[in-house]
């Protein structure tokens, strides 16, 4: 439910209610609305002129590159051979199960070589 109050701290529009607080979409501001005097704050004087915004334009590679560089790092680090279950893995890369399809894609492409030991533990390489 948007109300008609810019927020005091950005002066943007999108501004909602919740829990008698009112909250900016844009900056996470929150305050509440004084219901006798009105408004106590300063709207920041950008009705006339709107701020501006910067757009920030982030270069991303495609999936594919960002598995084939993400493979590369791991045989870098590891020496050459690398197992899933003793990498530690971070939430905000390539999915788990996305990493391991590629990485079955690149056996059956013959780029890498898959090898289990006496423990059960898969283990990739490249090959000789």
């Amino acid at each position: 439910m948007a109300t008609q109050l810019p927020c005091p701290v950005c002066c943007s529009d999108e501004v909602y209610s919740l829990l008698d607080t009112l909250h900016c979409k844009r900056c996470g501001n929150i305050w509440k609305e004084e219901k006798n005097s009105g408004r106590n704050f300063d709207t920041c004087g950008f009705k006339e002129t709107p701020p501006i915004q910067v757009r920030l334009i982030k270069t991303t590679d495609d999936v594919e590159t960002r598995m084939e560089k993400k493979l590369d790092e791991y045989l870098k680090k590891f020496k050459g051979r690398f197992s899933i279950q003793k990498i530690t893995w971070n939430i905000g890369e390539i999915q788990m199960a996305i990493f391991r399809r590629y990485l079955k894609k690149c056996v059956k492409n013959r780029t890498l070589v898959e090898k289990k030991d006496g423990y059960g533990i898969i283990w990739y390489s490249r090959p000789d």
